[in-house]
C-alpha cells in the first residue's frame, strides 16, 4: 500500500529539486554572473535537476494513481487502517 507519508516524501522531493533546478538556471543570482565556468557548471546541475524532477514525477504517477476511492471499493486492514482495494491507497 502506498502510505501518505511516502506520497508526502515524494512530494516534498518535487518540491525540493524544482526549487533547486530553478535556482541554478537563474542567471540573476550573483555567483551565475561573470565566470564562463560557474555558468556552465549551474547549467550543467540545473539539467540534473530536471532529470531527478523529470523522474520523481513518473514515480509519483505511478504511485498515486487518479482515484476516486468509491465506497465499494474500501476495505480495512487487520490494524483498522482503511484502504482504497482499487489502487491500494491508503485511506484516512
Amino acid at each position: 500500500m502506498v502510505s501518505k507519508k511516502a506520497q508526502q516524501l515524494l512530494e516534498s522531493l518535487i518540491e525540493y529539486e524544482t526549487r533547486m533546478h530553478n535556482a541554478m538556471a537563474d542567471p540573476s543570482k550573483s555567483w551565475n554572473v561573470g565566470h564562463d565556468s560557474i555558468k556552465k557548471l549551474a547549467g550543467t546541475l540545473s539539467d540534473c535537476h530536471k532529470e531527478n524532477l523529470h523522474v520523481l514525477n513518473l514515480l509519483k504517477k505511478e504511485l498515486v494513481p487518479n482515484c476516486k476511492h468509491p465506497k465499494k471499493m474500501r476495505d480495512k486492514t487487520a490494524d483498522g487502517q482503511w484502504y482504497c482495494m482499487n489502487c491500494n491507497c491508503d485511506i484516512d
